[in-house]
């Protein structure tokens, strides 16, 4: 008995190897955007409290507030936890860091923003404008 177990189990792992190709795929590509935004970029801070994804996070987080737009109204909404990478593309008012990008985490809703606007925590905007006065910048995310 113990012997026609082993060689059940032989017979079995022989099987599964051969099914096994014999080169792995090569790697996968990158992801690809799906759309580009182009809109507005400002800055928020937290004054300790909790944002609408219910996290409590350091104004020196990698964060963003996007707009009811895409959380629906909703706490916490559709889009909480979720990556954005946004690019500076220059501003009006001389905050500077054209062409820096950062990829920040959504975890609060911008009541005041429209549909492409993003509102940054303090840490998100200094990697955006090298630590520039606080102002309005243009985004592409």
């Amino acid at each position: 008995m113990f012997s026609k177990n082993i060689l059940a189990v032989l017979a079995t792992a022989a099987t599964l190897a051969a099914a096994i190709p014999a080169s792995l795929p090569e790697a996968l590509p990158a992801l690809a955007k799906r759309v580009t935004h182009n809109g507005e970029g400002t800055v928020y801070t937290q004054q300790g409290g909790t944002g609408s994804c219910g996290q409590k996070n350091p104004d020196s987080a990698i964060i963003a507030a996007i707009s009811n737009y895409w959380q629906d109204g909703e706490s916490p909404g559709p889009f909480c936890g979720r990556k954005v990478q946004v690019t500076n593309t220059g501003s009006n008012d001389g905050v500077g860091g054209a062409g820096n990008t950062v990829t920040a985490t959504v975890e609060d809703t911008c009541p005041s923003c429209d549909e492409n606007h993003i509102d940054f925590s303090v840490g998100a905007w200094d990697k955006l404008t090298n630590s520039a006065p606080f102002g309005t910048i243009d985004i592409s995310w």
